[in-house]
């Protein structure tokens, strides 16, 4: 099956594609999927109120520079989940997760926010191009996909893009996947597109090149998941201690921050007095590096706080192995959790991935919204990309409400909001698109989606600002609070 929806990918790629092709339900068929669904989402988007909070978003963060970036090669492109709490000033809201350089979902987005999204990747690639680091004028690109990826439409739609503005550059470019990729390419730009069984399989790193089948050096990675992949301790110290002597351009080389939401929390902690002014909720948190820590941390806040927390794994998405824990719990439960915790998490991503170092967080108090006969939770989700004049660039998003209705136990349902699922299922049906008439669903006001714009900028810079305080920080025998 992977096989063959990356053969068609291949194939819907190696013809002249046209802007009918890229329409989602005719995409859809070429490569054997049903996109009608996520083209009812991206209808429901409404255009000119995204670009109304996004400008003032931009004005309100101008005085401060809160999206001005501290170095313009450690983010490229991102996202960021965020809850919405009701307090007595008004609307908070705090972080769930930030996402690094392999976004999906950008497909529910419109055409013209797409394009604000991918010159982000394609600055990266500009950087490569005029580096000429493999001295031959050439640039490979390495495109990490998931094994059976139900989303594989919206690398077409990416690919495409890029191919056509790099043509517009006079560059000749060439479409792969693994089985028909030669490293002696003839065309000045080559993307190899493969997915993450394959990747184990091929990548390497030598020689400060993040190499594909042992010689082919690769220009940029797009998609940290590949970079995430790559278990080679000469790369892991050099993301942490100095990137910039690694060859190949990662999008983004911040991932191991994105990746562990303790680090983003952390981030969020060293900006607040930018954060602050954007209504952002801080939440104790702290982390814990094994399972013996993990229990101890556990039990030790539930009898201190008594209020729930949750356990997330390091490098998860979809949910998978995030478990809510309330105070009433029988402590002698906390390591069947864990294990629940760490069979969602190890059936997601297989048992080359460590979950740990977990992290623990403070569950807020949270909004709910009628939806379906029912109450729900709901996230919102945020993309941003990088300008070329260094700033960060609030996109659009969408709304994700929560698969099982709220009944107040502490069930998984109730709080999974992510499209596909812990398990893997796509539910395009819970989302919503950024639009006025979607804010009255989610009972907020043009300003506190300028606000959410403006944290989800803030944040990142704050990332790239304090990498080296963040990524070597260990003291986490403490909370953070």
């Amino acid at each position: 099956m992977v096989e063959n929806k990356l053969s068609r990918f291949v194939e819907v790629m190696s013809k002249n594609v046209t802007d009918s092709d890229l329409e989602l339900v005719n995409l859809g068929q070429s490569l054997g999927l049903d996109l009608v669904l996520f083209n009812d989402l991206r209808a429901s988007q409404e255009e000119s109120f995204a670009d109304k909070v996004r400008n003032a978003s931009l004005e309100k963060m101008e005085a401060c520079n809160d999206n001005r970036l501290h170095d313009n090669d450690l983010f490229y492109a991102g996202s960021i989940d965020f809850m919405v709490s009701d307090e007595a000033e008004g609307k908070k809201f705090f972080l769930l997760e930030t996402n690094g350089g392999s976004n999906r979902g950008l497909s529910i987005l419109t055409l013209k926010q797409q394009t604000i999204m991918y010159d982000g990747y394609y600055r990266a690639i500009e950087q490569a191009i005029k580096a000429n680091k493999r001295g031959d004028n050439k640039v490979l690109i390495l495109i990490g996909v998931p094994i059976e990826d139900g989303l594989i439409h919206e690398k077409v739609i990416m690919l495409e893009y890029l191919r056509k503005k790099l043509k517009k550059s006079d560059l000749t470019v060439e479409i792969y996947n693994i089985n028909n990729f030669s490293s002696e390419f003839d065309t000045d730009v080559a993307f190899l597109i493969a997915d993450y069984k394959e990747l184990s399989i091929h990548l390497s790193f030598s020689d400060k090149w993040v190499k594909i089948r042992k010689d082919a050096k690769v220009s940029v990675l797009i998609g940290d998941g590949i970079a995430r992949r790559l278990h080679d301790e000469e790369f892991a110290r050099l993301i942490r201690d100095d990137f910039r002597k690694i060859n190949s351009v990662v999008v983004n080389p911040i991932f191991r921050i994105t990746d562990d939401k303790s680090l983003t929390y952390l981030a969020s902690y060293y900006a607040k007095e930018s954060l602050e002014k954007y209504n952002l909720k801080y939440l104790i948190f702290t982390k814990a590096y094994n399972e013996k820590d993990l229990v101890e941390k556990i039990k030790y806040v539930l009898n201190k706080y008594k209020k729930p927390f949750i356990i997330k794994p390091n490098g998860g998405s979809g949910g998978a192995g995030v478990i809510p824990i309330g105070p009433d719990e029988d402590l002698k439960n906390i390591p069947a959790l864990i294990n629940q915790s760490k069979e969602e998490f190890f059936a997601k991503f297989m048992k080359n991935r460590d979950p740990y170092p977990y992290t623990i967080q403070e569950m807020a108090e949270f909004s709910l919204i009628d939806w379906q006969g029912g109450k729900h939770t709901f996230d919102i989700r945020i993309y941003m990309s990088q300008k070329d004049d260094g700033k960060i660039v609030p996109i659009g998003g969408l709304a994700r409400i929560a698969r099982g209705n709220y009944q107040g136990n502490l069930n998984k349902q109730e709080f999974v909001v992510n499209l596909s699922g812990f398990d893997g299922q796509i539910e395009v049906f819970r989302g919503r698109g950024i639009s006025s008439s979607n804010a009255k669903l989610l009972n907020l006001t043009f300003d506190d989606f300028v606000n959410i714009f403006s944290i989800g900028c803030a944040l990142f810079k704050s990332i790239t600002k304090n990498y080296d305080k963040i990524i070597k920080f260990n003291d986490w025998d403490k909370l953070i609070e």
